[in-house]
């Protein structure tokens, strides 16, 4: 795929977070015993959630090395340590926990990674959840605010209703210094802080006025209390509450996750050239991130109509994506098999703000394909 990414700098963790809600891709996906799930990795968090629905298989992969390292060192604290080294690790109870796990971690590393590791948390004391480039940018947000603001902010997370976080806003919030500071904050010259300007060639929308439409609608849809993604947004990890975390960091899920290690690989590459590979015709779900954020939508229809013509005996496959400032598929054609009211129901409920839109796709069986019960029985072989 022609992608943007694949023209800047590899080298450097840029999500520490995956913004992409694990209630979504659950709903998208519906992962079931027998699928294959390929997920771009980013930050892991979806890998690990994916596995913890129960597939047979996943597949965990990115264009940027980094992000799978990032990845494989949530693996060795989830195999190898109790689940408060990863929580704090992350960076949820804050600094002083961060360097007690780091310090735990480092007695069964390999030298070398420990050495990255501890050069990593030097650099990023807050933890793991706060070293890409994306959430040190968002984070700091708040904190550039007066502090009048800052403690309206906080506010929010007192409204016990929609309608009083509704009214809230509107009287505390919604005024226009606020309006003003989140603007320039998140618009096209400040986005660079936290993406490559690189990447928002495609993008249809200002940044800044688009992102605060955005979180004014959303107040009025989900209380900013009980959701996950806001609050880290304006108020980073530490206080989180554990029920409000991705499954895959809560302490409940941490066996779960270590019996089901063997059934994660990694890969490093593009995730739909895995997918017309012949390695990839064993991919029943694929959950894509915002990667065709970065295409034009001529490659998009390009990839979607490659996707939509794999050959016997590739799987069915159903993806899902998000739209962030460029709306690709906005119709379902041939090429392009969009299930709409799916698409447009996951929207409403997404749990991350700032998403323009989430996108279901289902491409059918090729032609000739093997029986249901034959193919089931390959995958079975295959991963036996």
């Amino acid at each position: 795929m022609h992608s943007e990414f694949a023209q800047i700098p590899l080298d450097r963790l840029r999500y520490g977070l995956v913004w992409e809600g694990t209630a979504t891709l659950y709903a998208a996906l519906d992962l079931q015993p027998d699928d294959h799930a390929l997920i771009i990795t980013s930050a892991g968090c979806n890998a690990l959630n994916a596995l913890l629905a129960g597939p047979a298989r996943v597949t965990a992969i990115d264009l940027n090395p980094v992000q799978n390292h990032l990845l494989r060192l949530k693996l060795h604290a989830i195999a190898h340590h109790p689940p408060a080294v990863l929580r704090g690790l992350l960076g949820l109870d804050g600094p002083a926990t961060v360097a007690v796990s780091g310090a735990a971690l480092q007695t069964t590393l390999p030298p070398a990674e420990a050495a990255t590791l501890a050069e990593c948390l030097r650099q990023h004391p807050r933890g793991l959840l706060l070293a890409g480039q994306l959430e040190g940018y968002v984070t700091s947000f708040v904190p550039s605010l007066p502090a009048e603001w800052q403690h309206r902010l906080r506010g929010l997370l007192a409204c016990e209703s929609i309608r009083q976080q509704q009214a809230y806003f509107a009287g505390e919030l919604d005024q226009p210094a606020f309006r003003r500071a989140f603007i320039a904050y998140f618009d096209a010259a400040n986005l660079s802080r936290g993406r490559d300007p690189r990447l928002f060639r495609y993008a249809a929308d200002a940044g800044g006025a688009t992102f605060y439409e955005r979180l004014r609608h959303h107040l009025g849809r989900q209380l900013a209390r009980d959701n996950f993604f806001l609050r880290f947004f304006f108020f980073g990890p530490e206080g989180l509450p554990e029920y409000l975390l991705p499954p895959c960091y809560q302490a409940a899920r941490h066996a779960t996750l270590r019996a089901r290690l063997p059934r994660l690989r990694l890969r490093t590459g593009e995730a739909t050239e895995f997918l017309l590979s012949a390695a990839g015709q064993s991919v029943s779900k694929a959950s894509l991130s915002n990667i065709f954020e970065y295409v034009s939508p001529a490659e998009f229809a390009r990839v979607s109509a490659a996707l939509a013509a794999r050959p016997a005996p590739a799987r069915p496959l159903r993806a899902v994506f998000w739209n962030l400032l460029q709306a690709q598929a906005p119709l379902h054609t041939a090429a392009v098999p969009l299930l709409a009211a799916t698409s447009a129901h996951l929207s409403t409920r997404d749990a991350c703000f700032y998403f323009g839109g989430v996108r279901v796709l289902d491409y059918p069986a090729p032609v000739g394909e093997e029986s249901e019960i034959g193919q089931r029985s390959a995958l079975a072989g295959e991963f036996a």
